[in-house]
């Protein structure tokens, strides 16, 4: 079996389990450059989810925490013999926690050890040497990182992804291995410096680079989740992020929760069901959202309009829809179940 073909198959295995595929597929390094280097770097196959920005990692991400690597386990396949031609022999690896970072509000507890799949090693003529990731650390043991870990449908733990591995030797974000290299704060920052995009968030790696993880934990706290994203927290992040990127339905707006609201659609709504609608309405408030949440709270507590509170807010509710969507939404007033039934009853017979 060949490199490309093992190493494919470890990386579809790995995308169906739930965990980030780190190992690469092919040696894209040529010349005397590669020779010299300790680590093969390939190119890796797309990952599962994205986890380079803080976006991504709010998104997606359950917990982050500051890992040592304790120990490494060798994978091979039993009773495989290995030939001249190139194999690939897969890594696992134990997983110390030192310190939670950050954590999703609601997202399950991590473990104090885990441990995940990592980038393995190159057979080649009977020869092994280590394979390693662009732009990634391949996980050495002795080593300190910080890692935004995902939890997956099957109670796998794993790392979010390639971006979600920082360096952390000496407590400082960029100190330590990366592409399976030791590498000083500078040569992290530099080297993250001539991979940005103008236009694009910067990965974490770069805005935390020489930061300990208090700063990490900084700007987790202040960032914000992909809205759809945020709708799915329920489902694993791998389905989340199905919803996101292969959602064929537009996203909800203020308007578009608004309209079934309208006057002219008959529609009719019992106080809880119109309190949820104002609720969603609130979450999507680009303004000032407090007189749709007190005129929902106010419903839901069998308020309603009889309450001095509730009234004002109905009526500035009303005022709010009507002026930012054009919608004629009349007094805003729920259905009263019983005189419905009533007049649905007088209408019959």
């Amino acid at each position: 079996m060949t490199t490309r073909t093992k190493i494919t198959g470890a990386v579809l295995g790995a995308a169906v389990a739930g965990a980030l595929a780190l190992v690469p597929l092919t040696d894209d390094r040529s010349g005397d450059d590669a020779d010299s280097r300790n680590v093969v770097l390939g190119a890796s196959e797309k990952e599962a989810l994205p986890s380079f920005t803080a976006t991504d990692w709010v998104s997606y991400g359950d917990q982050v925490a500051v890992v040592r690597v304790t120990a490494e386990h060798e994978l091979r396949d039993p009773g495989e013999e290995t030939g001249a031609e190139e194999d690939y022999l897969a890594r696992t690896i134990d997983l110390q926690v030192k310190e939670r970072v950050w954590a999703r509000s609601g997202a399950p507890a991590l473990p104090s050890k885990v441990s995940v799949t990592a980038d393995g090693w190159q057979l080649k003529d009977g020869t092994k040497k280590e394979m390693g990731s662009p732009d990634s650390s391949r996980l050495e043991v002795g080593h300190d990182y910080v890692i935004t870990f995902a939890r997956f449908s099957d109670g796998a733990w794993s790392p979010l992804g390639s971006g979600g591995v920082l360096p952390y030797d000496h407590s400082r974000v960029g100190e330590g291995e990366f592409e399976g290299e030791t590498v000083t704060v500078g040569a992290y920052r530099s080297a993250w410096e001539e991979r940005l995009v103008p236009g694009d968030e910067e990965p974490m790696a770069f805005r935390t680079v020489g930061k300990p993880a208090t700063g990490v934990r900084g700007i987790l706290r202040s960032a914000t989740p992909d809205a759809t994203a945020a709708r799915y927290f329920g489902l694993d992040p791998a389905a989340r992020y199905q919803k996101v990127a292969g959602a064929s339905e537009p996203a909800d707006t203020f308007c578009s929760v608004a309209a079934p609201l309208a006057v002219s659609e008959h529609s009719r709504y019992t106080p809880d069901e119109l309190a949820s609608v104002l609720t969603d309405l609130a979450g999507l408030a680009g303004r000032d959202a407090s007189a749709l949440r007190a005129y929902a709270t106010s419903l839901e507590a069998d308020a309603g309009a009889s309450a001095p509170v509730g009234d004002t807010a109905r009526k500035a509710s009303v005022t709010r829809i009507e002026q930012e969507c054009g919608t004629d939404v009349g007094d805003l007033l729920p259905t009263d179940p019983e005189v419905d039934a009533g007049a649905d009853g007088g209408s019959e017979g």
